[in-house]
C-alpha cells in the first residue's frame, strides 16, 4: 500500500504525462511525512560525470525536460500538502521540528572526528587543481579528504565548508560530517600503500616528500600549526555523482524525474542563500547504504568549500553568482556600456576579513541569483518550488545562524558577526521575495470547528494585516469534482461538513487582494474531527501542461498481438506490485500516454516480425523473444534528445547476445560512444532502412531497444530526421508506411484520433541557436599551403574555407591523399570504408552539400558547435576556437574509432591501456546547426605529414 501511495504521491505532475489508472486525488493514509520503505537495491556500478562536459552541455545545451508550451509540470517528489517527504534525498529537519543548539552545533554528526592518537596515514596527495587536499585514514581505519585554506585566505574555505554542510544538514539535506583540524607535521606519514603520480603521468609509491612538497603552500596559523576541515567519507559504497536530469536507472526508488523534484528545485534558493555558484558534479554523491537490511542508495549534497565568500580557492570575484560562466548577453550589455552602467552587484565594498572572502548581502537580490551555469530544476522551478524552501529558509532565527557560524572556529569575532548578518539578512530577503509571490497561507489546521492557518507575511512581520475571502465546496474525492456550498464563505467548517459521513471530502479556497493567488485547502472528514489531507496554491498565469487524452471507448490493447499483449502483461503485473494494488494491463495500457502507446506497438511490431537464423539458415527463433521483460516505456519526452525517446528498455534474456550475434539479421556496428549512454554495444539490423536497433549494456543483461526509420547515408544524415526522435517515431511523417512496408500488417490506429506528425517531425526538439552570441573571430586567409604550427589553427583555416569562404579546393589541402571515411553510403544499415581518392571525392561532395543545406554563413559560430570528446584518456587542447569545436590529443587505439572495418578485441584494450600511445593524432569534434535544429556530429582525425597536419579520416557520428 505504501509504496503505491509514494509513486502517487510523486507523480503529482506525471512526468510521462500518462492519465491515471483511476482518477483519485486522496487515500486513507494522505499525507504521507515519509516515504514507504524502499525496495531492496542491488549493488551498482560505479558511474562518473564529467564536471566539463556538464559545464559545456548546460551552457551551450539546455538538458532536460522542460514545461511544455500549453503549461506548467508540478513538482514530484511530494506529498498532498506539498512537503516533501522524508527519505533518500531530504528529511525535514529544522523546518518541521525546531532543532536545539546541540543539533545544529552537531549537524551530520560529531561522533566521528579523525584521532590523533597516532599519525595520520595519508593515501593520496592531490597538489593540482581547484581542491588541492589529501586523502587520510586515522587508526580507527575512518577515512577522509582533507582539504586546506589557501595562502592569505585562512580559515576561509574550511570555515565555508563546516557552516554550510551543517546549514544544508538542518535544512533537510544529506551532507558528510566535516571536522575543523589542527595539527602539525608529525601528524601526517606517508602510507606504504599511498600513491602519486610522476611526471609522466605514472603512479609510484607515495613518499614523505610529497607531503612536504604539499604543506608547503598551506598556511598555517598564529601558533604554527596547519588547519583543515576533515570531510568525514560517508560509509557505504559510493556510487559515483548523479545527475540533475533523468533518474538512476539501477535504482528502483528513483522515479521521479530528477528536473522535477521539489528539493532540486527548491535547491535554487538555498544554493543563492550560501551563494554556492558552482554545483558540479563533484557536489553530488550517489551513496548505497543498508539500514534494517535494507540497501538503497542515498543522495548526497558534498564539498561546500565554495559557498560563502570562498570559491574554494581563492575569495570569490564579484561575478560569481550574479553572472553565468559564459553568457553573451551579459558581455555584449557590459561592453556596450562602456561602464558608463554597471550594475549594483559590480560597486559591492567588500568588508576586508579574509576568512570570510568576499560576501555580502545588500546587492543579493535571490531572483537575479544565478548559478555558473544552466540547472534543469532550477530552471523549471515554479513559484511554489521557491515557497516552499523560503519557508524552509526563514524557520532559523538570528540565534540559530549564530550558533551554526560559531562551528566554523573564526579566529576574529567581527567576521562571525558579519557572516552573521549576511546570512540573515539573505535570509530576509529570500524570504520576503518568495511569499509575495503567492499567497503564504500554512499551518493549516482545524481547532474548534473552524479551519486555521499562519499567514507567513504577517507572522514573519512584512505585511501588518490582510483581509481573505473563504469559499467551500463538496469535494467528490473520485472524480475530483469540486460542488459549491451556498453560504459557506467563512473560516468555520461548514453545517453540510459537519454533517457528512466520514470519509466525506470538502475544500476551502482562500483569497485575498489579488484572486489569481489562492490556497486552496482540502479536509477529510473523520470518527472524532477533521484532518487537513491537501493543500493546492495558484498564482496569476498557473496553468498546469495537459497530457493527451485518449477517446473513451477506444482502446489498442485488444488488438494487440498475443505475443504483444503476454509480454505487456507481465511489465503491467510488476508495476501494480510496485505500487501496491491491483492493475489490469488492458487499463494500465489505456492509462499510458499516445506516444507510449505507438512506441510499444511499433518496437514489439517489429521484433515479433523478425525472424532470425544462423549462417545456416537455421531459425534462431524471432527478435521479440530476446526480450525477457519490459522495464520502460519511453515515449516522447519534451526537451530530451532523440536517443531517450520513442524506445524500449528491456531485459534480455541470458543468451540474447550470443543470439544476436551469431544472426545474420544483426550487424555488429561500432560501439555508441556519443549517445545511447549506458548501452554501448551496438547492433544493427542488416539491409535498408527501417531497422531495429539493440544497444546493449556492457554485461549483455539489458538493452535499449528502437526504431530507426530514416537513412544514415552521408552526408544527408548530417541534418536529415535520422538525426532527430522523431526518426523513431511511427507516428511522423511516412514511418508508419515504412513500418508496415517491411514488417506488414501493422495498423495505423491512433491517425484517425490523432493524425500524425508534421513532416519536421516532433516539436520538441533542443533548441541549441543562440542568436545573440558573439561569433568566433575569423583566422586570417592564409595562402594554400601556408605552415601552420598549432593543430587547431589548420583546423579553423579548413573549417573556414569549407563552411565561410566555400573555397573547397583550399580546404581538400587539408585533406591527405591515404585519407578513409567510415561512411553509410547507400541506403543499408553498414557503414563502408571508402580510401584515398574515392574519401577525398566523397567529402568533397559531402563539404558542397552540407554548405548548400547551411546556408551562406559570415562566420563558424552560426555553423558549429564544439562536441566534447567522450573518452577520458583523450587530452583536451586549450584553443582560442573551443566553442566552435573541441580539439583533444588522442592515443593511438582511440585513433582506431575512426576505423570501420574491425572492432577493438579485449586484448588490444588492455595492451592499449596498459600502454597509451600519445602524440601521433589528433581530433576534432564538432555538430552542425541548422536552422534551429542540432545536426549531426562530425569528427575529423589530424596528423602530421612532411611537417604539415593533415586530415587522415573523418566519421559521421549518428544518433
Amino acid at each position: 500500500m505504501r509504496l503505491r501511495q509514494l509513486l502517487l504521491a510523486t507523480l503529482v505532475g506525471v512526468i510521462l504525462f500518462t492519465t491515471p489508472v483511476t482518477a483519485q486525488k486522496f487515500y486513507p493514509d494522505d499525507p504521507l511525512l515519509k516515504e514507504p520503505p524502499p525496495y531492496d537495491t542491488e549493488p551498482g556500478n560505479y558511474r562518473t560525470l564529467s564536471s566539463i562536459l556538464e559545464l559545456v552541455d548546460n551552457t551551450f545545451g539546455s538538458p532536460g525536460e522542460q514545461h511544455p508550451q500549453d503549461g506548467v509540470i508540478p513538482a514530484g517528489g511530494v506529498n498532498t500538502l506539498g512537503e516533501v517527504m522524508d527519505g533518500p534525498w531530504y528529511v525535514n529537519r529544522h523546518g518541521r521540528r525546531r532543532m536545539t543548539r546541540e543539533e545544529l552545533q552537531r549537524g551530520p554528526g560529531d561522533q566521528h572526528p579523525p584521532v590523533a592518537d597516532r599519525p595520520w596515514s595519508v593515501l593520496t596527495v592531490k597538489s593540482q587543481g581547484i581542491r588541492p587536499g589529501l586523502l587520510i585514514r586515522d587508526s580507527r581505519e575512518q577515512v577522509y579528504g582533507l582539504l586546506f585554506d589557501p595562502p592569505r585566505h585562512l580559515e576561509m574555505v574550511t570555515g565555508a565548508n563546516v557552516v554550510s554542510s551543517k546549514l544544508f544538514y538542518a535544512l533537510g539535506y544529506w551532507v558528510p560530517e566535516s571536522y575543523i583540524v589542527y595539527f602539525e607535521r608529525h601528524q601526517l606519514e606517508a602510507s606504504p600503500e599511498g600513491e602519486d603520480v610522476d611526471s609522466r603521468g605514472k603512479p609510484r609509491q607515495l613518499v614523505e616528500r610529497d607531503i612536504n612538497d604539499f604543506l608547503r603552500k598551506v598556511p598555517r596559523d598564529s601558533q604554527g600549526r596547519y588547519r583543515g576541515v576533515a570531510i568525514r567519507i560517508p560509509p557505504g559504497d559510493i556510487l559515483g555523482p548523479y545527475q540533475f536530469t533523468g533518474t538512476r536507472t539501477d535504482d528502483p526508488n528513483d522515479i521521479v524525474l530528477h528536473e522535477h523534484r521539489r528539493d532540486l528545485r527548491g535547491l535554487y534558493v538555498f544554493v543563492a542563500g550560501l551563494d554556492h555558484h558552482f554545483l558540479s558534479p563533484l557536489n553530488r554523491e550517489d551513496i548505497l547504504v543498508e539500514e534494517d537490511g535494507i540497501r538503497h542508495i542515498r543522495k548526497y549534497l558534498v564539498d561546500f568549500t565554495a559557498t560563502l565568500g570562498s570559491s574554494g580557492f581563492r575569495a570569490k570575484d564579484a561575478w560569481e553568482g550574479n553572472e553565468r560562466l559564459l553568457t553573451w548577453r551579459a558581455s555584449i550589455r557590459n561592453f556596450a556600456g562602456m561602464s558608463v552602467y554597471t550594475p549594483g552587484w559590480m560597486r559591492v565594498r567588500y568588508p576586508k576579513f579574509s576568512a570570510v572572502g568576499n560576501f555580502e548581502y545588500e546587492a543579493f537580490d535571490p531572483e537575479k541569483w544565478t548559478p555558473a551555469y544552466y540547472i534543469p530544476p532550477f530552471v523549471n522551478r515554479l513559484l511554489d518550488d521557491s515557497y516552499w524552501a523560503a519557508k524552509q529558509v526563514m524557520a532559523f532565527t538570528e540565534e540559530d545562524i549564530r550558533t551554526i557560524v560559531e562551528t566554523g572556529q573564526y579566529s576574529n569575532p567581527a567576521a562571525i558577526d558579519w557572516l552573521v548578518q549576511c546570512l540573515w539578512e539573505r535570509r530576509t530577503k529570500i524570504g520576503q521575495t518568495y511569499f509575495a509571490k503567492v499567497l503564504p497561507l500554512d499551518q493549516f489546521r482545524v481547532e474548534n470547528g473552524k479551519l486555521m492557518f499562519d499567514d507567513l507575511e504577517i507572522r514573519y512581520g512584512f505585511i501588518p494585516s490582510r483581509q481573505y475571502s473563504v469559499e467551500w465546496s463538496e469535494f467528490a474525492n473520485r472524480t475530483e469534482e469540486h460542488k459549491p456550498l451556498s453560504g459557506a464563505n467563512s473560516f468555520a467548517i461548514p453545517a453540510q461538513a459537519q454533517s457528512a459521513a466520514v470519509g466525506s471530502y470538502f475544500a476551502a479556497r482562500s483569497t485575498a487582494e489579488d484572486p489569481a493567488k489562492a490556497t486552496t485547502v482540502y479536509v477529510r472528514k473523520e470518527k472524532d474531527g477533521f484532518t487537513v489531507v491537501g493543500i493546492d496554491r495558484d498564482w496569476p498565469g498557473k496553468v498546469l501542461a495537459q497530457p493527451t487524452p485518449i477517446p473513451p471507448g477506444k482502446s489498442r490493447y485488444v488488438e494487440l498481438a498475443a505475443e504483444q499483449r503476454e509480454l505487456f502483461n507481465k511489465y503491467a503485473l510488476e508495476y501494480g506490485a510496485a505500487i501496491g494494488r491491483k492493475v489490469t494491463p488492458h487499463g494500465y495500457f489505456d492509462s499510458l500516454s499516445i506516444s507510449e502507446q505507438t512506441t510499444y506497438d511499433a518496437v514489439t511490431h517489429a521484433l515479433m516480425n523478425t525472424q532470425l537464423t544462423d549462417a545456416e539458415g537455421n531459425s534462431l527463433g524471432t527478435a521479440l523473444a530476446l526480450v525477457a521483460r519490459v522495464e520502460r516505456i519511453a515515449g516522447e519526452y519534451p526537451g530530451r534528445q532523440g536517443d531517450e525517446q520513442f524506445r524500449l528498455y528491456c531485459g534480455l534474456t541470458p543468451n540474447a547476445r550470443e543470439v544476436i550475434e551469431r544472426s545474420r539479421e544483426f550487424h555488429r556496428g561500432k560501439d555508441n560512444t556519443v549517445y545511447h549512454v549506458g548501452y554501448p554495444l551496438n547492433f544493427r539490423q542488416r539491409g535498408k532502412y527501417p531497422g531495429i536497433q539493440f544497444s546493449l549494456s556492457e554485461n549483455g543483461e539489458n538493452t535499449d531497444i528502437d526504431v530507426d526509420y530514416l537513412s544514415s547515408k552521408f552526408p544527408s544524415a548530417l541534418w536529415n530526421g535520422h538525426l532527430t526522435s522523431a526518426n523513431s517515431d511511427v507516428r511522423a511523417r511516412d514511418n508508419q508506411g515504412r513500418h508496415d512496408r517491411k514488417w506488414g500488417d501493422f495498423f495505423a490506429w491512433w491517425k484517425a484520433l490523432f493524425g500524425k506528425l508534421s513532416p519536421g517531425g516532433q516539436t520538441t526538439e533542443t533548441e541549441l541557436w543562440r542568436e545573440t552570441e558573439v561569433p568566433t573571430p575569423l583566422p586570417p586567409d592564409r595562402v594554400p599551403g601556408a605552415s601552420i604550427a598549432e593543430v587547431y589553427d589548420a583546423a579553423e583555416e579548413f573549417l573556414t574555407d569549407w563552411l565561410v569562404r566555400r573555397k573547397y579546393s583550399e580546404a581538400l589541402l587539408f585533406v591527405s591523399d591515404r585519407t578513409h571515411g567510415c561512411l553509410n553510403t547507400d541506403e543499408d544499415i553498414e557503414d563502408e570504408m571508402v580510401s584515398g581518392k574515392a574519401a577525398r571525392e566523397r567529402l568533397r561532395d559531402g563539404m558542397k552539400d552540407v554548405a548548400e543545406v547551411l546556408g551562406e554563413r559570415d562566420n563558424l559560430t552560426d555553423a558549429i558547435d564544439a562536441i566534447l570528446p567522450w573518452d577520458p584518456s583523450d587530452r583536451l587542447i586549450e584553443h582560442p576556437y573551443k566553442k566552435d569545436f573541441s580539439a583533444f590529443e588522442m592515443t593511438d587505439r582511440d585513433a582506431e574509432q575512426f576505423l570501420c572495418d574491425r572492432l577493438p578485441t579485449k586484448e588490444s584494450v588492455a595492451v592499449a591501456e596498459a600502454q597509451p600511445q600519445y602524440g601521433n593524432y589528433y581530433g576534432v569534434l564538432f555538430r552542425f546547426r541548422v536552422g534551429r535544429r542540432q545536426g549531426g556530429v562530425l569528427g575529423l582525425l589530424w596528423t602530421r605529414e612532411n611537417e604539415t597536419w593533415r586530415i587522415i579520416s573523418y566519421d559521421a557520428f549518428e544518433q
